[in-house]
């Protein structure tokens, strides 16, 4: 999936009620300022950078080429002076083991194993992660294709990421809590279609070969705040 500058416009957010939890203030209730902090796929940087004034260095770590090259101009432009990133996969960490403080994940892929390598005894990680149940209305409308259902994680049974992962972070963390959160957002047509394109949610996602299912979508949970869907997202805070 390739950078444009619709990632990081407010459309993709759409209109949302309160959330669960504010994921910086989780993040600043565990950070100390002599933290070394690693954000794991951190895309352009736009969110970690808003970290860099908790901790002693932020460093950030994202495959596609087109957002890290992004993520170097966005650190440039803001002029933080304790940020830098680089290039690098979250199944291969491309650093020593218990290099890190504090480890975050926003919505990106991880590998629980490398996260616990890189961490110092003691170490922190603050992951939120998308749940099972996340815009299922919207996912249950595109169906399925050869591969199975289009919608990611469509194929899952409720509340299953959310026991998958805290078994995953027990068996390498003295301690682990996973908390589920459910809140409802509003899009525009244009904010949904971004949305789709610039995400994993649909597999295959055309805005003009899916017309049809975007049409009925507006159709039928068209609000006077906009296209109404559910978030689900879970909250993973672990302790080395």
């Amino acid at each position: 999936m390739g950078y444009t500058e619709a990632y990081e416009s407010d459309l993709i957010r759409g209109d949302q009620d309160p959330l669960p939890w504010r994921l910086r203030a989780e993040i600043t209730a565990l950070a100390l300022g002599t933290d070394r902090l690693l954000d794991i796929g951190c895309g352009t940087m736009f969110k970690t950078l808003a970290l860099a004034p908790l901790v002693r260095q932020v460093v950030g770590v994202e495959p596609n080429p087109r957002m890290l090259a992004q993520a170097h101009t966005n650190i440039t432009a803001s002029a933080v002076g304790n940020a830098v990133v680089v290039a690098g996969r979250a199944e291969q960490l491309p650093f020593p083991d218990s290099s890190f403080d504090l480890v975050t994940v926003m919505l990106a892929p991880h590998d629980t194993s490398e996260i616990s390598r890189v961490l110092r005894p003691g170490g922190r990680a603050v992951l939120e992660k998308i749940g099972d149940r996340d815009k299922w209305n919207f996912k249950t409308e595109f169906g399925a294709d050869d591969h199975g259902p289009r919608g990611q994680f469509a194929d899952l049974d409720q509340g299953q990421r959310a026991r998958e992962y805290e078994d995953e972070f027990a068996g390498l963390f003295d301690r682990v809590e996973v908390r589920e959160g459910f809140w409802a957002t509003y899009y525009s047509r244009t904010g949904l279609e971004l949305l789709l394109e610039q995400t994993s949610a649909i597999r295959g996602f055309d805005p003009v070969a899916d017309k049809a299912v975007l049409d009925r979508i507006c159709q039928e949970w068209t609000t006077h705040r906009g296209i109404k869907t559910i978030q689900n997202r879970m909250l993973i805070q672990a302790w080395k």
